[in-house]
């Protein structure tokens, strides 16, 4: 990880225009959603201020599932170049050394941003940061983590059976982000469902803002209680995800044979 940072800021100009891209492209996400508000002033019973945490939540905890899990998004070359082998050679564990492998400089605009959006949805919203509150936090954001990073784990393991993940990672990783982007109490019942059950992103950032912005639960399709379960899902998610991973290891053969 340290070599793979010494090696990205060793091209200052590259280091600083990726993050002055990568910011742009979530200021411009902003924008959308700030151009939506300005028409219809709410978005399902969404203020501005509320809109802004729930984005601030997203984009927070993606800061630190880019920075431990990002190099599992380029895994299909390494099963297809073979270097994945070599890991397997080592008494180390090859999902430790993937991870160990690279730095992505998203997760410094993932930070940046996702700090600021939060502070003016915190103070926009009037939230009350509490002990409480405070601590619920930092388990949400290793939930929404855990979440995350599960789901790269999972797509990265279809790969000892299929060999190639390229859409399943833009699809899944890449563009389902963008129904988090908004409440998702917007979408139809089946949608919902899928989102909470099937594919639970919606536990990332849309289920714990209830609490933290002490929301009615009206918009909820199942028990209050499922705002606090973020944490719960993150670890049923990531074990269920690393269960996939070693059954791919275990039916490995190397791409030479």
């Amino acid at each position: 990880m340290t070599a793979s940072v010494m090696a990205k800021m060793e091209y200052k100009f590259s280091f600083f225009f990726m993050l002055f891209a990568l910011s742009w492209y979530y200021i411009g996400q902003i924008g959308v959603i700030l151009v939506v508000l300005n028409k219809f002033n709410t978005i399902n019973g969404w203020t501005l201020g509320e809109m802004a945490f729930l984005y601030g939540l997203m984009v927070f905890s993606q800061a630190l599932t880019t920075f431990i899990f990002s190099s599992l998004n380029h895994f299909e070359g390494q099963i297809i170049e073979g270097t994945f082998d070599r890991l397997l050679l080592r008494p180390l564990s090859p999902l430790g050394q993937i991870l160990a492998g690279n730095f992505d400089l998203s997760s410094i605009a993932h930070l940046l941003i996702g700090s600021v959006a939060l502070y003016y949805g915190s103070t926009m919203a009037n939230i009350d940061w509490t002990f409480d509150k405070i601590l619920f936090f930092m388990l949400v954001i290793t939930g929404a983590a855990l979440i995350q990073g599960g789901i790269r784990i999972a797509v990265s393991a279809v790969t000892f059976w299929t060999l190639r993940n390229r859409s399943l990672v833009h699809i899944l990783i890449f563009s389902s982000k963008e129904f988090i982007l908004y409440p998702v109490s917007i979408f139809n019942q089946w949608v919902q469902i899928f989102l909470t059950v099937v594919f639970p992103i919606a536990f990332i950032n849309f289920y714990p803002s209830h609490y933290f912005l002490d929301k009615e639960t009206g918009d909820l399709l199942f028990h209050p209680a499922i705002q606090y379960m973020t944490p719960v899902v993150g670890i049923i998610v990531f074990a269920l995800s690393f269960l996939l991973w070693r059954t791919g290891i275990n039916r490995y053969q190397s791409v030479g044979n």
